[in-house]
């Protein structure tokens, strides 16, 4: 385990952070829920608006919590540095699922709308799939749980090459092919990979060296 061979045995700040960081998937979960609901029949809203945007805040504040206490917690407590870059690498990652959340939004403001179309239950699968993977990465990370983080990663592995696929796909349509419906569709999958590798990012702290963070930001051959 690899934040846990750095950890003591009594409460330190770092147990604040990590409890920060757990808060901040729990919230990156909840924002991503209610924008993308919005993609599937919510539609735009003041209120969606003011919601995505209040909690997208709350997590930005949540890392600045957590850079804070590293600092402080670093510059007195100079041999926790590996644990502190490690934490401090993870942040980042965590922050971004609130920032995808509002990239889905922004799809419904410029109307996309999935609800009732063709291929609903599809795009709907693999919302739920990103939406349990926050949540079980928050638990996860929380009990620090190594096996289970590695599962999730192999899981979430696959989900990658399916967004591609989409991708890919979507930019070889015929010509005729409505715009709109495309360019969402493209843009969602885009979103979901993003969203799915800087969730993958934050577990992989509980499995790899600080060295071999962020792997999963790359294509698996360049990882």
């Amino acid at each position: 385990m690899v934040l846990e061979f750095f950890k003591g045995s009594s409460q330190t700040p770092i147990d604040d952070v990590q409890a920060m960081l757990v808060r901040m998937l729990e919230d990156g979960h909840d924002v991503f829920v209610t924008a993308s609901d919005a993609l599937f029949g919510g539609g735009k809203s003041k209120a969606t608006k003011r919601e995505v945007r209040s909690t997208d805040k709350e997590i930005n504040e949540l890392q600045a919590d957590v850079r804070r206490t590293l600092m402080i917690h670093a510059s007195v407590n100079p041999g926790d540095m590996p644990l502190v870059l490690q934490y401090a690498s993870i942040v980042k990652d965590a922050e971004r699922v609130g920032d995808y959340a509002k990239n889905l939004y922004d799809l419904v403001r410029y109307g996309a709308d999935f609800s009732d179309s063709p291929d609903e239950d599809e795009l709907a699968g693999y919302r739920d799939n990103v939406a349990t993977l926050i949540l079980e990465a928050a638990t996860v990370f929380e009990a620090m749980d190594t096996v289970r983080a590695q599962q999730l990663l192999d899981k979430a592995d696959g989900f990658l090459s399916n967004y591609d696929d989409h991708v890919r796909a979507l930019c070889q349509v015929p010509p005729d092919t409505d715009a709109q419906i495309a360019v969402s569709r493209a843009l969602y999958y885009r979103f979901l990979k993003r969203t799915t590798a800087h969730v993958m990012n934050v577990l992989t702290s509980l499995v790899q060296p600080l060295d071999r963070l962020d792997y999963y930001d790359e294509a698996p051959e360049d990882r």
